[in-house]
């Protein structure tokens, strides 16, 4: 609950619901501002006032990085049944069927919903374009723009959000903390564009920091993946779980001195072959997808291939 001292300050806004003055108190707070914390922001203002915390500018998230596309059976080829079975499979036997669930039959409505936002995903003709992925059994992956699909529905997500007037955003904040009482979040602590520490308060706070990408050395995850929100909610005493499960693309284009840049698996999906040092196909006798075997399958193919290169010097 809000402190019964707080009283409401009404943030001062300029264009598109970004904020120029820190609210002190709000309804909800969401810190992300990527596809996962935009669409929750949007049905949260339904129910209340929301501020979406950005620690750098709204457009830098893993969301404008994410190229390929986004999976979901829509095609007149494809079944719902068939994608659950796709993600199972790919999962290994550790998959969250009742996760894998809800993608799998939640995946239509969501992308009925962008498209009615106004998100351009790619078509032939009329019809929506599929194309194929690792460990996909059909295409059923649409894209954007050719390789700018996490870009353009983030577009058009923050769109949506910037028209409804109970969300604010601001940027350049640094979560820092969340504020504990009770056992339960009431707020934020938070470091400003000014690098002063700052407290909003608020009836719930939603984490969507996205992951831990730059605790490696070679990532393709943007500077800020850092796992803010998993370290906040430890610290508040969040149970943690399956942290040991962090995805690598296998594709990255590699230049000395250079953040890595990812190689969309549409690469693949569209017939690229995976050569070694030696100009060799190595994913035919790895897996029987070759090329668009399960990402973890790929990964670990190419960390094989780079460590025998090594020793062949």
């Amino acid at each position: 609950m809000l402190p019964s001292s707080a009283k409401r300050v009404l943030a001062s806004k300029t264009a598109f619901g970004m904020t120029t003055q820190l609210p002190s108190e709000t309804d909800f707070i969401v810190i992300g501002a990527g596809v996962a914390g935009l669409r929750a922001a949007i049905s949260l203002a339904e129910a209340g006032r929301v501020l979406v915390l950005a620690k750098q500018e709204l457009t830098e998230s893993a969301t404008q990085y994410a190229q390929g596309g986004i999976a979901v059976a829509l095609s007149d080829e494809d079944e719902i049944g068939l994608h659950l079975q796709d993600t199972i499979a790919a999962g290994a036997g550790l998959v969250n069927v009742e996760a894998a669930t809800v993608l799998a039959e939640e995946g239509p409505e969501r992308i009925q919903e962008l498209l009615e936002w106004g998100t351009q995903f790619d078509r032939t003709g009329s019809k929506l374009a599929f194309t194929r992925e690792g460990a996909h059994s059909r295409s059923r992956i649409l894209h954007a723009h050719g390789d700018s699909t996490g870009r353009e529905m983030g577009r058009a997500l923050a769109a949506k959000a910037k028209m409804l007037p109970n969300i604010t955003f601001t940027e350049f904040e640094f979560s820092a903390d969340l504020i504990i009482a009770d056992g339960a979040a009431c707020g934020v602590e938070l470091i400003d564009k000014a690098g002063q520490l700052q407290s909003v308060s608020a009836f719930a706070v939603l984490l969507a920091t996205g992951g831990a990408g730059q605790i490696f050395r070679d990532t393709t995850n943007p500077s800020v993946a850092t796992a803010d929100g998993v370290a906040m909610a430890f610290r508040a005493g969040a149970a943690i779980s399956d942290m040991e499960f962090v995805q690598f693309h296998p594709t990255a284009l590699y230049v000395p001195g250079a953040p890595r840049f990812l190689l969309s698996e549409a690469l693949r999906g569209e017939g690229a072959h995976l050569l070694n040092m030696d100009l060799r196909r190595f994913m035919v006798a790895q897996h029987t997808l070759a090329e668009l075997a399960p990402r973890d399958v790929v990964a670990r193919a190419i960390a094989s291939e780079i460590a025998q290169s090594k020793t062949k010097k």
